[in-house]
C-alpha cells in the first residue's frame, strides 16, 4: 500500500524541535485554533491558497490564468472570491513573485523520506532525526505511522510534536514509534484553554497522564503568551503538574 498525506513544508537543519539536528515535516490539519498560532496555514486539513500582498506586483497575471474568473485586481492588491475558487493553483504557478502561495501538497512516504535521507549525516553526528509537526500529526494517523515506521527501519531517530488532542488509542499507537514526544501545553485551566484555542484541555491533560502512566516521559513545550499563561499562579500550576508527573524537561517558547 502507498501511504500519502498532505504536507505543508519540510524544513532541514532544525535545532529547536527535538535533540540534535533534525528534519521537520509539517503536516496539515489541526483541531486547535490557537490565537497565537505560528503556523496558521497548517490548521485547515485541505489545500489552501495564500496571498502575500507585500510581494504582489499588481501585474494581473493571476487574473488572466484563473479558469473560474474568481480573481480581481484592485487598488490594494488581489481580491480572491474564495467561494468560487476551486484551488486549481494555476494562479500560484503563474505568479512571478510568489505573492500567491500554495499550502498543502499530497506526498507519499517515499517522497518525504527522500528529503529526510538527505540529512542523515547530520543525524549521525548530532543525535538528530525526523520530527513530525504541524498542524497536528495525529490527524493523519496512517501517514504518520508509516513515516515513523519507515524512519525506524532506516535507523533514523524519530520525534513527534503534538497537542495531545486526539483519541487515546491514536496517540498510544503513534507514540510507540516515537523516540521523543514533544507535548504542547497551553494552559492548565480548561475554560481559559478553550477561550484561546477553541477546545477544552480535558482530553489533552488526560492523554498526558496516560502517556506517563505507561512509561513515556514527554518533553513539555509551553508557548509563553503575555497576559494569558505567564502569571505567577499559572506558572505555579505548570510546575506542580510536572512535579506530580515526574517530568523534568520543559521548553518555554517565547
Amino acid at each position: 500500500m502507498v501511504y500519502k498525506g498532505i504536507v505543508t513544508d519540510i524544513q532541514h537543519y532544525c535545532v529547536h524541535d527535538g535533540p540534535g539536528i533534525r528534519t521537520v515535516v509539517f503536516l496539515k490539519g489541526c483541531p486547535l485554533r490557537c490565537k497565537w498560532c505560528s503556523n496558521p496555514e497548517t490548521q485547515v486539513a485541505g489545500y489552501e491558497l495564500g496571498y502575500n500582498v507585500g510581494n504582489c506586483l499588481g501585474c494581473g497575471t493571476c487574473v488572466k490564468v484563473c479558469p473560474k474568473k474568481c480573481i480581481e485586481l484592485t487598488e490594494t492588491g488581489v481580491k480572491i472570491d474564495r467561494q468560487r475558487c476551486t484551488r486549481c493553483f494555476k494562479c500560484q504557478e503563474a505568479c512571478p513573485t510568489g505573492a500567491l502561495r500554495r499550502f498543502g501538497y499530497l506526498k507519499s512516504v517515499e517522497e518525504v523520506m527522500k528529503e529526510v535521507e538527505k540529512d542523515r549525516i547530520f543525524y549521525e553526528y548530532s543525535g538528530g532525526g525526523i520530527t513530525l509537526s504541524g498542524g497536528e500529526c495525529l490527524t493523519q494517523k496512517e501517514f504518520t505511522l508509516e513515516l515513523l515506521r519507515t524512519s525506524k527501519k532506516m535507523g533514523i531517530n524519530t520525534a513527534i510534536e503534538t497537542t495531545g488532542h486526539a483519541e487515546w488509542e491514536v496517540l498510544q499507537e503513534i507514540a510507540g514509534f516515537a523516540d521523543y514526544i514533544l507535548y504542547d501545553l497551553k494552559h492548565v485551566d480548561s475554560e481559559r484553554h478553550e477561550a484561546m484555542t477553541g477546545v477544552s484541555n480535558t482530553l489533552i491533560m488526560g492523554n498526558l497522564q496516560r502517556l506517563v502512566k505507561i512509561g513515556f516521559k514527554p518533553i513539555i513545550r509551553i508557548p509563553v503568551i503575555p497576559g494569558y499563561n505567564d502569571d505567577r499562579d499559572t506558572v505555579s500550576e505548570f510546575v506542580r503538574l510536572m512535579k506530580n508527573l515526574k517530568l523534568d524537561t520543559v521548553h518555554l517558547l517565547p
